[in-house]
């Protein structure tokens, strides 16, 4: 297959949302023949901040002179974005050539797969072949049946815990942090922020686990709209800290990092503080508070659930602007209830439609939120945006990393 081709193959396999289990995945894993031992992970869950967590601590390791591979989904552009070595996206030929070896096995097998499942096998083999000495794994949905969690990390991560997916991972903070926790193995250290809504849940199954909680603190010294500082309380101190990722929920995302890899010094990999300073500057996850253009400012943003638009509407303050027009897309299985504070503070609201199953009809949108106009596409209510903004406004593209996604397409950025 050429990558087209293999992009659609892929597509084809479909999405299991609900009703599956680690099966599928362990199977390809003893079909292809991957030996999972061979690597070490570093797994990372929760509801936000999964992105942006993987993408620090593969900075600070390839900062120590490690090759990192990284794992996360789903991408923005192209799905080669997803499987990364050093920062470097698998090459579109590669790629094609293990979506088709996978193609071929589960046919001669007739085994069954979703595309994530074999996703994420690809993903393994190409971290086998390119011989990482680490690699940053994300997990896709939930954490206890994610295909992702078929691996034995030396340091688990959660971040951020809030309601999304309650249709599949339950209907409150405690049962949705019990599936976060389903990554945590025995006694595998678990790194994870006090204040982290799901604490209790994540302590229960460490405990069940034997696995120590590496309990996370951190203060913001200052924060703007060119980069912010922390001091590292927890788990040792490292004051003077600096990202040029925007918005104070990334200095929890670096907090995090920052822990999981002292969590690997302690066993005796070298990290040296060095390491973990610059590859915190280096650090840059797309599509996270992301100005892409000025006069007028557009900013990009993948905040797609109730926590993470109010961590945005928070982080507007970092930015000077006369009037904020907002382009606005989500997914229909999202409580767009709690976006309703974020649109509020926009002079115009554009509510458009990524081309994506799952993504809610804009009208509905309105209904929900009872603002914003409607009838265009994600292209063409860019434009309107652009075309209706002054040199000293904002314009917003956020509610979904669909609508992201096409964004960077119609502008032209590479990811």
């Amino acid at each position: 297959m050429d990558y087209e081709g293999a992009k659609q193959w892929l597509l084809s396999l479909g999405q299991n949302m609900e009703g599956y289990d680690l099966e599928n995945i362990r199977r390809l894993v003893e079909v292809s023949r991957l030996p999972l031992e061979r690597l070490k992970f570093i797994h990372v869950a929760g509801s936000n901040g999964k992105g942006s967590t993987c993408a620090f601590i593969s900075q600070i390791l390839q900062e120590v002179g490690y090759t990192v591979g990284m794992y996360t989904s789903p991408n923005l552009v192209e799905p080669t974005e997803r499987i990364r070595v050093n920062g470097k996206n698998i090459a579109e030929k590669k790629f094609a050539a293990l979506a088709g070896q996978y193609k071929k096995l589960i046919g001669k097998k007739g085994l069954e797969a979703s595309y994530f499942e074999v996703n994420t096998a690809m993903a393994f083999r190409h971290f086998l072949d390119e011989e990482v000495d680490f690699a940053v794994v994300e997990v896709g949905m939930g954490g206890r049946l994610d295909a992702t969690n078929v691996i034995k990390p030396l340091v688990s991560a959660i971040t951020s815990i809030s309601l999304e997916h309650t249709q599949y991972l339950g209907d409150t903070i405690g049962r949705i942090a019990a599936e976060k926790a389903g990554i945590i193995k025995e006694r595998v250290p678990v790194v994870v922020a006090e204040g982290n809504r799901g604490w209790e849940e994540i302590v229960k199954a460490a405990t069940k686990k034997n696995s120590k909680v590496v309990a996370v603190g951190w203060r913001v010294a200052e924060s703007n709209s060119r980069d912010q500082k922390f001091d590292l309380l927890e788990p040792e101190k490292i004051p003077g800290l600096r990202i040029r990722m925007l918005g104070l929920h990334q200095c929890e995302n670096a907090a995090l990092a920052c822990s999981a890899v002292i969590a690997l010094r302690r066993q005796g990999f070298a990290v040296p503080e060095a390491a973990i300073r610059k590859g915190l500057e280096k650090a840059f996850w797309p599509g996270r508070l992301e100005a892409v253009r000025k006069k007028p400012v557009v900013l990009l943003d993948v905040a797609h659930n109730p926590d993470g638009w109010e961590k945005l509407r928070e982080s507007l303050t970092l930015f000077r602007y006369e009037k904020l027009i907002v382009v606005f897309g989500a997914m229909r299985d999202k409580d767009i209830t709690g976006a309703k504070n974020l649109l509020s503070k926009a002079g115009i609201v554009f509510l458009t439609k990524p081309r994506v199953e799952r993504a809610e009809e804009p009208e509905n949108i309105r209904k929900i939120v009872g603002i914003g106009e409607t009838g265009w596409e994600v292209p063409e209510a860019i434009e309107k945006a652009l075309s209706v903004a002054g040199k000293k406004d904002l314009v917003l593209i956020t509610g979904s990393l669909y609508v992201v996604g096409e964004a960077c397409r119609h502008l032209g950025l590479k990811v």
